[in-house]
């Protein structure tokens, strides 16, 4: 993959510019993204896609469960299927990530 001399130069090219932009740039980036984040348009679009994503999975389960071999009983059948309750939410919680500071919850 990699030579070892061109790793080497690649991880110092890295340090070098890394450490010119120092702790404020680092701070302005994150500043930046969070401000992105809590963007109300930003935030629309990720619920809209959170919920689109869970229609998803929830049609993809149905489609598994259709295709699995044994689980293709008539209604006259003398078992009865395994009925699941669906699992109870995650509460939100308020507390923010030490790295990001950003809440906690957005990611679910």
């Amino acid at each position: 993959m990699f030579k070892k001399p061109g790793l080497l130069a690649a991880f110092g090219i890295g340090y070098v510019l890394g450490a010119r932009a120092g702790r404020e740039r680092y701070d302005a980036m994150v500043a930046k993204a969070q401000d992105l984040w809590h963007d109300p348009r930003v935030q629309e679009k990720a619920h809209r896609a959170r919920i689109v994503a869970e229609e998803k999975a929830d049609m993809a389960k149905h489609t598994v469960r259709d295709k699995l071999p044994g689980d293709s009983t008539s209604p006259s059948a003398s078992t009865p299927t395994p009925q699941t309750t669906p699992s109870t939410p995650r509460p939100h919680t308020t507390s923010t990530d030490p790295v990001t500071d950003m809440p906690r919850g957005w990611e679910s």
